[in-house]
């Protein structure tokens, strides 16, 4: 006898050896679908871990050359500049934030350069490299 499986089942206990019916599918099906569900969850895992490894890889290498760019201004043209503020160097980074003031940039956005691949693409605390400074042309905008 096949045993079906759904949602509710009726037990009838004058069936001999207690059979319960169980209307729908069957557990079989049932398990079935599962194992296709969680095969396709893993594809997708998979997936999606190959492509963020490569882009933390990617980002690393554009972190290294941050880290090791020796002026402050890592990035100027007349629209937008940015700046690498390492640790340390506090007179200096004033210096120039005060000269694009003077030009007419205005800070925008900064955000703390942190080591990724360390811990394994995951920025724990106390893993701050620095921070960028973006700064923008108040002549580009709106």
């Amino acid at each position: 006898m096949k045993i079906i499986f759904n949602y509710f089942f009726i037990c009838k206990p004058y069936i001999p050896n207690y059979i319960c019916i169980l209307v729908g599918k069957s557990i079989k099906q049932r398990i079935n679908g599962i194992k296709k569900s969680v095969s396709d969850v893993e594809k997708d895992i998979v997936d999606i871990s190959k492509e963020q490894r490569g882009g933390i890889k990617e980002e690393y290498k554009d972190i290294e050359k941050i880290r090791h760019h020796k002026e402050l201004i890592y990035y100027k043209t007349d629209a937008l500049a940015i700046i690498s503020r390492k640790l340390g160097g506090f007179d200096e980074f004033l210096k120039i934030v005060d000269e694009l003031t003077r030009e007419g940039y205005w800070m925008m956005h900064s955000e703390d350069v942190k080591n990724i691949l360390g811990n394994f693409g995951l920025s724990a605390p106390g893993q701050n490299r620095g921070t960028l400074y973006y700064f923008q042309n108040k002549k580009y905008i709106n």
